[in-house]
């Protein structure tokens, strides 16, 4: 599947970047003036846990001390909590959309975090863990077994969270190559998690199978991304003689991108994947929507979705 891939349109879908705003909050500052805000040039691909040091240093002399306790570093778009473990990014896809403003204002807490919204973090080895479940797991649906994961050398997956912590896009893709099945025909399943978000939807996360083609002729059509759609939320895709549209105000998104919906989907797993090696697919609904969920899928916000 590597030689399917072509770097230079996958550094294109891939490489972007947001700029951050980012503010402490209001009823957290100890001092008779607000601090400057902190701009932070993100790379998409890049997780907030990477910059909690920056951050930390930046708004330390403002904050009241904590006596015998640690600070709490978490963030806020308008309200709603950031969940560390997904992509920068995929965030901005689903709270944002493609219309993202410049720079983008977050909101910096140091207590009180929101534990049913977000996961609990106790330094950067739960960002790592989280990362590396999530590629043994990709590993798991392309080859229907963790064995490629589990054979690789330690000194190789040091380079790889190594090149994650840097987001670098090409230092990953040269390990990446190793885990990718031979052929398209080999693959038991793509990597693929849709996102449902919006103005007015919770981030809901679903896992379901995604299969490069529409049956298990490995010669046969190719699974599209409208396809995969219908099948995961069949409410939000209408489908005319093998055409597919979603329904008025429904956006499709990857990295800040409107996908098509007639593209191949095993064309967006090679160059539209994340570093922890899935395609975050972003379904945004319109305000008047509710969420609607397949009963096949698995829904959640942990690490293992």
């Amino acid at each position: 599947m590597a030689s399917l891939t072509e770097f230079d349109v996958q550094r294109r879908m891939c490489g972007g970047r947001v700029l951050l705003r980012v503010r402490l909050s209001c009823d957290e500052i100890a001092w008779v003036t607000e601090p400057c805000p902190l701009f932070v040039l993100a790379p998409r691909l890049a997780y907030l846990p990477f910059f909690f040091h920056e951050v930390f240093e930046h708004f330390k002399a403002f904050v009241p001390p904590l006596i015998g306790q640690s600070y709490e570093l978490w963030f806020d778009y308008a309200g709603v909590p950031l969940r560390w473990h997904y992509p920068i990014g995929v965030l901005v896809d689903v709270l944002v959309g493609t219309e993202v403003p410049t720079p983008l204002d977050l909101t910096v807490h140091f207590r009180g975090g929101p534990a049913k919204e977000v996961l609990p973090f106790s330094g950067i080895g739960d960002l790592k863990n989280a990362v590396m479940s999530a590629i043994r797991q990709a590993v798991f649906l392309q080859h229907g077994s963790a064995t490629p994961w589990s054979k690789l050398p330690m000194q190789q997956q040091q380079r790889l969270w190594d090149a994650i912590k840097t987001a670098d896009l090409e230092g990953c893709c040269a390990i990446r190559r190793s885990l990718l099945c031979e052929s398209l025909s080999r693959c038991k399943g793509l990597p693929v998690r849709v996102h449902l978000g919006g103005a007015a939807a919770k981030h809901t996360v679903l896992l379901h199978p995604a299969p490069a083609f529409q049956s298990d002729d490995a010669g046969g059509a190719l699974v599209s991304v409208g396809g995969f759609l219908s099948s995961v939320l069949p409410p939000l895709v209408d489908e005319r003689a093998g055409h597919f549209s979603v329904v008025e105000g429904v956006e499709v998104i990857a990295h800040g991108i409107h996908i098509p919906l007639e593209t191949p989907l095993y064309w967006i797993a090679l160059h539209a994947s994340y570093l922890d090696q899935f395609v975050h697919l972003v379904v945004r609904l319109p305000s008047a929507n509710p969420t609607p969920l397949s009963p096949t899928c698995d829904a959640g916000g942990g690490l293992g979705t």
